[in-house]
């Protein structure tokens, strides 16, 4: 589908990622939450886009967007020079060796192309790739607010998450808006 057909068939909401996507190009910043909830704690990024929606928190320049599984390929793809996308905050599972449960944030300086934190999705697309490749070519600054797993049943279907990461989910959302907030109010000033 090309961007200009997905932008046609835009109506609005964004929860999804071929839904919305006009609205979501035109926001400065991004609150993405990636994974797949019926793979455990894979599910983390969409469980704390639903609790921020829950809360009922908006900004008129923030998008939240539940992109499930396919941000790389489905949402980070559609972004190029012509959207208003500045900063993107990526809500992900992370495996580091961590405690299960840890909050660890990462932004472009703390990456490396070779080396994945992210477990690669099924269609073998690096969410670090992706959001590398959105800094060097446009610009676009990101910060990867991620929860040590503590168990990926892939390729079992085996919903819900660990209570380690469970219990990280509101201190998530707290961040996400703080970094959203943040950016916001350094750029205007």
């Amino acid at each position: 589908m090309s961007k200009d057909s997905v932008r046609a068939a835009s109506t609005g909401h964004t929860h999804g990622a071929g839904v919305g996507l006009l609205r979501f190009l035109q926001r400065r910043v991004l609150i993405v939450g990636c994974g797949n909830e019926l793979f455990g704690d894979d599910g983390f990024g969409p469980a704390v886009i639903k609790e921020i929606e829950r809360r009922g928190w908006e900004h008129p320049d923030v998008e939240i967007l539940d992109a499930g599984a396919g941000a790389p390929q489905n949402v980070f793809s559609l972004i190029d020079e012509d959207s208003k996308v500045e900063y993107m905050v990526v809500v992900d599972a992370v495996d580091v060796g961590a405690e299960p449960g840890t909050l660890l944030e990462f932004g472009p300086e703390d990456l490396d192309p070779n080396c994945r934190i992210v477990p690669v999705d099924a269609h073998g697309w690096s969410i670090e790739s992706a959001l590398l490749d959105l800094n060097e070519r446009i610009g676009i600054d990101f910060r990867i607010l991620g929860c040590q797993v503590k168990e990926l049943p892939i390729p079992e279907v085996q919903p819900g998450l660990s209570d380690p990461v469970r219990k990280a989910v509101p201190k998530a959302a707290d961040r996400a808006i703080e970094l959203a907030e943040r950016y916001l109010g350094e750029k205007t000033r």
